[in-house]
């Protein structure tokens, strides 16, 4: 389908965008993000192994977080305990991406309730109580620089309420 811009500064970064990168460059791609995913999983599994605490023994309870309220990330230690062999905790993705983010405060800028998975079209409901941060994108270096810039689901578990 072919659109007709009036503006070229609009046209050309929109036809560059849609246009299929060649197999070697894609594959190459991937490699880097695999590399980055199982570094990543073998570091949280090292921090699992190395802390003295266990998954047991860390708060359960929920905050019941709200939009405006201020919160400090975990530190990759703790959110550590609280994800499985595949980096997920209740099925949601860690990124590698989100470890920059850890020991620094943020306001909430949304509670997050239901997600569209773009692979299915599924609306899909969250149970576990998941936020968003205002100003916490994702940079896209570990997942092969993409730059759609999306917003990090923060999973209730990984953030400490901060007193007014």
């Amino acid at each position: 389908m072919e659109h007709n811009y009036s503006c070229q500064s609009i046209a050309e970064p929109l036809r560059e965008a849609s246009e299929k990168k060649p197999l070697l460059f894609r594959i190459i791609t991937k490699m880097f993000v695999i590399k980055d995913t199982g570094y990543a999983r073998l570091k949280y599994k090292f921090l699992r192994s190395t802390t003295k605490k266990t998954p047991e023994s860390i708060q359960k309870e929920s905050l019941n977080l709200q939009a405006g309220e201020y919160v400090q990330v975990a530190s990759m230690r703790e959110i550590s305990l609280t994800l499985d062999e595949r980096g997920r905790h209740k099925g949601l993705y860690f990124m590698p991406e989100m470890e920059q983010f850890c020991g620094k405060q943020f306001k909430i800028f949304k509670k997050v309730e239901t997600i569209l998975l773009e692979s299915t079209g599924e609306l899909r409901k969250l149970r576990s109580p998941t936020l968003f941060l205002e100003g916490v994108y994702c940079d896209g270096k570990k997942q092969g620089g993409c730059d759609r810039a999306c917003f990090h689901y923060w999973r209730e578990d990984w953030l400490k309420r901060i007193p007014e």
